[in-house]
């Protein structure tokens, strides 16, 4: 089948993977255009546009799809399918018109429950232990197209939110490909999305990783798995960033009348939250190397006692 694939982050590699090892004919890739990152702000881009690159496919970085040239543009590679996994834009109503087929998407959960940006880490700040993936066909609405293919995926209990959205696109590679030829056969059977039960899930920004100690210990927790690796999670100590790499729950779950009094417990660095209480493991200091819990205190001993913000 002649393909056009649109994705952008390195999860979404399985899936072009997939549709090569599977003959496909791979029309055109479709990827975000290079954006700055990093501390240096260095220009980057994305991973699939170096995966896509090295294999030699035709790789296109529009800034809008809205662009009548950019569909114009699309329309002459003639593709039949469009498969969207991860791109990061919509996909307008001109564009999704142009293949025989229509434009499919891999969205990493069992749709309608969540959808938009950010549908693992919603899932897992919820307390989620199950999620899934959704195959369906993208019309002009936000995640709202007709379900083609859905599979349950446990989360792991100290899985983070890129761990098992990777694993999700593996799943979602699977299910492309086990449900391609019932296209071409005419045999999908699509199904309508309810619209009695979802949640639009937000972009992510750099604020959402702030503590709030006065929350529960399992809800950070939560937290730092949903965040991780970005934003991460941080707090602010002495006015300036702390970032926490690593935590697990103590051992009490005790109510706090001061949540984030840093304490010394069992040789251990410890913080209370409004329920329970946190281990330190490893944190850094805006502007310093991030370090373990007791190699932190023993370069600033007065952190113990004081509260974080």
């Amino acid at each position: 089948m002649r393909i056009v694939f649109m994705g952008s982050p390195k999860f979404a590699l399985p899936v072009l993977q997939s549709l090569i090892d599977d003959q496909n004919d791979i029309a055109g890739i479709y990827t975000q255009p290079d954006k700055p990152s990093g501390r240096g702000n260095k220009i980057s881009a994305p991973a699939v546009k170096l995966y896509a690159n090295d294999l030699g496919f035709l790789v296109k970085q529009p800034i809008s799809l809205k662009d009548p040239k950019i569909q114009n543009e699309l329309s002459k590679l003639q593709p039949e399918l469009i498969v969207v996994a991860a791109y990061g834009k919509l996909i307008p109503k001109g564009l999704l018109e142009i293949p025989r087929y229509g434009c499919w998407n891999i969205h990493p959960s069992l749709l309608p429950k969540y959808r938009g940006a950010s549908p693992v880490t919603t899932a897992i700040l919820s307390g989620e232990t199950t999620t899934g993936v959704t195959l369906m066909q993208l019309d002009e609405g936000l995640d709202t197209g007709p379900i083609i293919s859905q599979q349950a995926a446990v989360i792991g209990t100290d899985e983070s939110a890129l761990e098992c959205t990777e694993r999700l696109f593996k799943i979602g590679a699977e299910i492309l490909i086990k449900n391609l030829p019932n296209l071409l056969s005419n045999s999908i059977v699509t199904k309508t999305q309810s619209e009695s039960s979802f949640t639009i899930t937000k972009l992510l920004t750099k604020k959402d990783g702030l503590i709030k100690w006065n929350s529960t210990a399992e809800h950070i927790i939560r937290m730092e798995r949903a965040y991780r690796p970005w934003p991460g999670i941080y707090t602010t100590w002495n006015g300036k960033i702390l970032k926490i790499h690593q935590l697990k729950l103590h051992k009490d779950n005790k109510v706090s009348k001061t949540p984030g009094k840093v304490a010394k417990n069992d040789g251990k660095l410890v913080v209370h939250t409004a329920r329970g209480s946190l281990v330190l493991c490893k944190l850094q200091l805006e502007g310093r190397d991030p370090v373990s819990g007791n190699e932190f205190i023993s370069g600033y001993p007065d952190l113990i006692n004081s509260i974080l913000k």
